[in-house]
């Protein structure tokens, strides 16, 4: 008896995913957003893996300025399947704005 697996329309098993930049991107947004309610500042990085995966880094405005421009940004990188399900959320770093355009 033959197995016949399920796959998603249009896709086959070794196909790379269809998940758009922009499309990722605005998973990594969501997900920061939801776990962190933090506002948006800017995308880093958005790089697609050879597996499929995304590897997302966004900027996120951790505590804004009470003078001047001297926000506190944190950047997160999200990983994100190659269906769209978010895998992996981590801090990599925080710093201020002035410190970033300095450098």
């Amino acid at each position: 008896m033959m197995h016949e697996e399920s796959a998603i329309p249009g896709q086959s098993k070794e196909s790379p995913s269809h998940l758009t930049m922009r499309a990722a991107i605005g998973i990594a947004r969501d997900t920061v957003a939801s776990l962190t309610v933090l506002s948006f500042d800017s995308v880093g990085q958005c790089e697609r893996c050879a597996d499929g995966r995304w590897m997302v880094q966004i900027d996120v405005i951790e505590s804004p300025a009470r003078m001047g421009d001297n926000d506190l940004l944190a950047t997160y990188e999200v990983e994100i399947g190659d269906e769209g399900e978010p895998l992996k959320v981590s801090r990599l770093r925080r710093y201020h704005r002035e410190d970033e355009e300095q450098a």
